[in-house]
């Protein structure tokens, strides 16, 4: 009668713990898969549903927007790192390389081979000195002009809230997923464990109550 008795409880122990994990997993489980899911509002009996954050999109990318303009970068920080730059004769002979030699020879000389009698490799050295020795001596002045067009015509925070607005709720979810998967899935052991602790604590309670 006893072994048997002992058997029973054994049982129900093992099953109320396997219960209470499942329980414990799979609700942790939902919860997050609630995050984003559904992506449009349903109508369940007397509720509505819909995912966290299809239901807050718009406040979340203007949060988001708001962090990374105010915290991570600003139009004044990459104004301060122009600043900072050493615009050397090596960068002004890549850049004049690739707008007057390659841009002349494409958009100009190539359509006008008469020209090519004219500008041979020797003038376009010419051009090219004159351009550079200009801009090292308004160096400064240029510098200070690209700083006041970037801050007149550049915001960061409509840029990150049209970014969020062109990615899908689908797109999202996956990002989202990806960075954080290692912590999603402890977070459902954790449930499990939990679960299991507390149909535990549940079992001792029935055998409490029982004994009184």
């Amino acid at each position: 009668f006893w072994r048997r008795k002992l058997g029973n409880l054994i049982l129900q122990f093992c099953l109320m713990v396997l219960v209470g994990t499942l329980i414990g997993w799979f609700t942790n489980y939902l919860a997050i898969k609630l995050l984003f899911r559904p992506y449009k509002e349903m109508n369940f009996l007397f509720f509505k549903i819909q995912g966290l954050i299809p239901k807050r999109r718009a406040e979340i990318s203007l949060n988001i927007a708001d962090v990374v303009e105010k915290e991570l970068i600003s139009v004044d920080d990459i104004a301060d790192k122009i600043e900072e730059m050493d615009i050397s004769d090596g960068v002004i002979d890549r850049l004049l390389d690739k707008v007057i030699g390659e841009k002349l020879q494409k958009n100009i000389l190539d359509k006008n081979p008469l020209l090519k009698m004219i500008i041979n490799d020797s003038v376009i050295q010419k051009i090219k000195s004159y351009f550079k020795k200009s801009i090292l001596e308004n160096k400064e002045e240029i510098v200070e002009e690209i700083i006041k067009i970037a801050k007149e015509k550049i915001n960061f925070h409509e840029i990150i809230l049209d970014k969020m607005e062109n990615f899908s709720l689908q797109e999202i979810e996956e990002i989202i997923l990806k960075i954080s998967k290692s912590e999603l899935k402890h977070i459902e052991i954790i449930g499990g464990v939990l679960g299991g602790i507390i149909a535990v604590f549940q079992f001792l309670l029935m055998l409490a109550l029982k004994a009184i």
